[in-house]
């Protein structure tokens, strides 16, 4: 009863330390409503209604897509100003051109929890759509700014907790081989 006490710790412990954690920190001058579409390492905005992000009313002005990001706290990308194009025009329901190099990438069958908190919203700032295996892990955050009129900045932080299925990391070779030895010594014990 001992040992299987001792097996279930074990392997509590494993698991719990191969987690890990992606945040997107995303700034963006809205007017309007529109989409950000994360897929794989791109990303992409869908405008819906009037400006397109990063397109005030005044037409000799433009601001960037300002992105970050860490992976267990570790930043990969700092800060990175993006300036869309917008091939179909800046208005109503157009595709921007695509952000690439998104890192860490969105993960994909891992995914455990995705969660938003909104840093600056003048309006609605959520989660349209999360990812899954239904959607390709794509997942899009909706920036409305419908309601008060004129632009706004936004800023959006996405949290995403991962449960990593590829090479254990150091704590848990660590912590596997504590109990190994400790579930040794205590069978031996026993005999």
């Amino acid at each position: 009863m001992r040992f299987a006490r001792l097996l279930a710790l074990l392997t509590i412990l494993t698991a719990t330390a191969s987690a890990s954690l992606i945040t997107f920190t995303v700034d963006a001058f809205i007017d309007g409503r529109s989409l950000l579409i994360f897929q794989g390492d791109t990303l992409q905005w869908h405008n819906l209604t009037y400006n397109a992000p990063g397109i005030p009313s005044n037409p000799n002005e433009d601001y960037p897509t300002i992105i970050t990001s860490t992976l267990n706290s570790v930043v990969q990308i700092n800060a990175v100003s993006w300036y869309p194009d917008w091939p179909g025009g800046t208005s109503s329901d157009v595709y921007s051109s695509t952000f690439t190099g998104l890192n860490p990438d969105m993960p994909g069958a891992e995914i455990v929890s995705v969660g938003i908190a909104p840093l600056q919203a003048r309006y609605i700032l959520g989660i349209l759509q999360s990812p899954n295996a239904g959607n390709g892990y794509t997942l899009i955050l909706d920036f409305n700014d419908d309601a008060p009129g004129g632009g706004a900045w936004y800023g959006a932080l996405v949290s995403i907790e991962t449960a990593d299925a590829g090479v254990p990391e150091p704590t848990s070779i660590v912590l596997a081989g504590a109990g190994l030895a400790l579930l040794y010594w205590w069978r031996r014990r026993e005999a």
